[in-house]
């Protein structure tokens, strides 16, 4: 009730706003639900909002570096914390339990708190929704903290084990982080996007893992957890000081797991800085207890 109380209150806002214009600028991926509020505007699709959000104010790096510390000590908690007998549930919740201050602190109604563990049953598949009540298994685990507070978002994931890993785990966990290392070697002004996912796939593809990529290897983030400017083949947008992007190449397998590190990072005058810090060797991420 009082979501359709807000819809329709906020429908005579916008048609009084649109009395007496025959032509209105509206960003490209803008809701249809807005366009349809005034079916006789002529609207003029533009992306220059979204090409100005890809560059980020001092104001914008500080409240994203706020929420990238958040969210990577959740990371650190559920490393320091996650047993056998975990569930995905429990995990989900830790965030309230570990930096329910510092969310306070930053509230406001656009808040996001994803704090999740896919076990390998569903690591495999990068955008499954792993089941509550699952079990923290051997692993490939892969742990998520995605989150957005006071409006601008960040994210921190790891692939984690419980045990000590198979040769081919190993080989592939290293496979993963040779790929992040190049990824990471080629984030600086005046890198092309798609060079950055051309020179990723190059050397999965030299490994014989083409059937294992399952998405670009990062992604714009700001206000939202997925914006500009994507890090992937046929987006030729040139990298610049202080644009904010994930790091995460990634590689998967079936009946096995996923390999997925993720950071959020700036790019930087001369290179990039590392805006989250979670463990990230195999020896830091082998969980036995």
């Amino acid at each position: 009730m009082l979501r359709l109380k807000l819809v329709k209150t906020g429908t005579r806002w916008l048609q009084k706003k649109f009395e007496g214009l025959d032509k209105i600028g509206i960003e490209s991926n803008a809701l249809l639900e807005i366009t349809a509020k005034a079916p006789t505007v002529d609207w003029q699709p533009n992306d220059i909002i979204k090409k100005l959000r890809e560059i980020k104010s001092a104001y914008e790096i500080d409240k994203i570096s706020t929420t990238a510390r958040v969210c990577s000590r959740v990371v650190r908690a559920t490393l320091g914390q996650v047993n056998n007998d975990s569930k995905v549930i429990d995990l989900y919740n830790l965030p309230f339990k570990v930096v329910g201050k510092e969310i306070a602190d930053n509230f406001s109604l656009t808040n996001r708190v994803t704090n999740g563990v896919w076990p390998s049953t569903y690591s495999f598949m990068p955008h499954s929704i792993p089941d509550m009540a699952a079990t923290v298994d051997h692993g490939p685990n892969v742990n998520v903290a995605v989150f957005r507070l006071a409006g601008y978002a960040a994210e921190c994931e790891r692939t984690f084990f419980m045990e000590k890993p198979t040769k081919e785990e190993e080989l592939h966990f290293n496979q993963m982080m040779t790929a992040r290392n190049i990824m990471l070697d080629m984030l600086r002004p005046g890198v092309k996007a798609s060079e950055v996912e051309t020179k990723v796939r190059d050397y999965l593809i030299d490994q014989h893992l083409t059937a294992n990529i399952l998405h670009r290897p990062g992604h714009g983030i700001g206000l939202n957890n997925h914006e500009e400017p994507t890090l992937s083949l046929g987006n030729d947008t040139v990298l610049k000081e202080n644009m904010v992007v994930s790091v995460e190449p990634a590689i998967y397998f079936e009946g096995q797991g996923g390999y997925r590190h993720s950071d959020t990072v700036l790019i930087t005058k001369d290179g990039y800085k590392l805006l989250t810090n979670a463990p990230v060797t195999l020896e830091e991420l082998t969980v036995e207890n």
